[in-house]
């Protein structure tokens, strides 16, 4: 058997999952990521793979039917969540229905999970986005039981995962709502895990932070004791990240990366939103929810509780968010971390012009509280 294209592999593990004989594994490319990988002995050449892949089956696109700016209605939720809170609230909700929530995690070596839970607790692990590729694991898998036992199933993730999911189920189902974020890229977990390692802070991180409490920082906390804070400007991932250094191959070629959606709801931060032409005045962090299905608009009906809505135009939303409207572009510091890449990700990182950078602005903040102290 011969899946798609490796550059073209989106990493979301619907072959993984689907597969009766467990002969797919995901396997590590000589950059990093993460793709598909078939053991021959165990392979029955059953086709199901095939049939499975996104990339080489045609998907199911919706426009948009309604622009909403909203936030939660929860104040924890106001100040712990990386935008509006939008994936929380309705977290919330469907445990409230007695359903099943699937968010992000980490795990114990700092690798991104999509996990299970049915629990509210699990809630606060699954906030703040996380700026690297999650593992979707057997999830889709867990969702199919799920589904099977008529419970309700909320799963939030990148497109690319949404649309694994559906073609691992076979499409759409009533009783599951999907939520996508709008993705900016995703660098391989890989390249999270070894850049902390290369951090050689004292303690071991229990989790990491980009958004948040720390709006745009590079946070390495365990618990709630934090070990390290650096804003963007000054750290060698997120300034990589920002740009569009480190990204997947495939992640320039986004082919959901535009207005039409392949999920029942679509979220993100509403950027550019004219705060001033708002109904009701609000100055905290504002999302954007595209509603691309009836499934969708469903449960924002039923959410009205836990969030405020108001409908803005689609316009508006993809005036400053480019994801709405193509694929980022790689960064020109791209060739160079990749050429230095087999030196680690750290080093790789701070060959860049934009590392450079960050090493010679924190030389000349060293110089600086020397010549203070003295």
């Amino acid at each position: 058997m011969k899946l798609c294209d490796i550059e073209k592999c989106t990493g979301c593990g619907a072959c993984v999952n689907i597969c009766p004989k467990k002969a797919i594994a995901m396997a590590e490319t000589d950059t990093g990521k993460t793709v598909w990988s078939i053991d021959e002995t165990q392979c029955v050449e059953c086709g199901m793979c095939e049939k499975t892949c996104p990339v080489l089956n045609s998907s199911d696109f919706y426009e948009p039917v309604k622009t909403l700016a909203a936030w939660t209605l929860n104040e924890h939720d106001k100040k712990t969540c990386a935008s509006g809170g939008i994936a929380t609230a309705l977290y919330r909700l469907i445990l409230e229905e007695n359903g099943v929530i699937y968010g992000c995690e980490y795990d114990d070596d700092l690798k991104p999970v999509i996990s299970r839970s049915e629990s509210i607790k699990d809630i606060e692990a699954f906030k703040s986005s996380k700026y690297v590729q999650s593992s979707t694991e057997d999830s889709f898998q867990q969702v199919k039981k799920d589904l099977a036992d008529n419970r309700k199933v909320l799963y939030v993730g990148t497109p690319c995962q949404i649309d694994g999911l559906i073609h691992f189920l076979g499409g759409s189902q009533d009783n599951l709502v999907t939520v996508d974020i709008i993705c900016h890229g995703a660098p391989p977990f890989k390249y999270l895990q070894d850049y902390v390692k290369a951090l050689k802070v004292k303690k071991k991180p229990t989790s990491v932070t980009f958004r948040g409490k720390y709006d745009y920082c590079f946070g390495l906390f365990d618990g709630e004791e934090r070990i390290l804070l650096n804003k963007a400007a000054d750290d060698y991932y997120l300034k990589a990240f920002l740009n569009g250094t480190s990204f997947r191959d495939n992640c320039y070629q986004c082919r959901y990366a535009g207005k039409d959606r392949v999920s029942d709801l679509t979220i993100g931060d509403f950027w550019g939103l004219d705060k001033k032409s708002l109904n009701q005045k609000y100055e905290g962090k504002i999302s954007l929810i595209l509603v691309n299905t009836t499934n969708g608009q469903k449960l924002i009906d039923r959410a009205q509780d836990y969030l405020y809505t108001e409908e803005r135009s689609l316009e508006e939303a993809r005036k400053h968010n480019e994801q709405l409207n193509h694929p980022m572009a790689a960064h020109e510091d791209r060739d160079a971390f990749l050429k230095n890449y087999r030196q680690g990700v750290y080093r790789a990182l701070k060959s860049t012009n934009g590392g450079k950078e960050i090493t010679k602005n924190r030389l000349k903040g060293r110089v600086k509280t020397l010549i203070k102290r003295k």
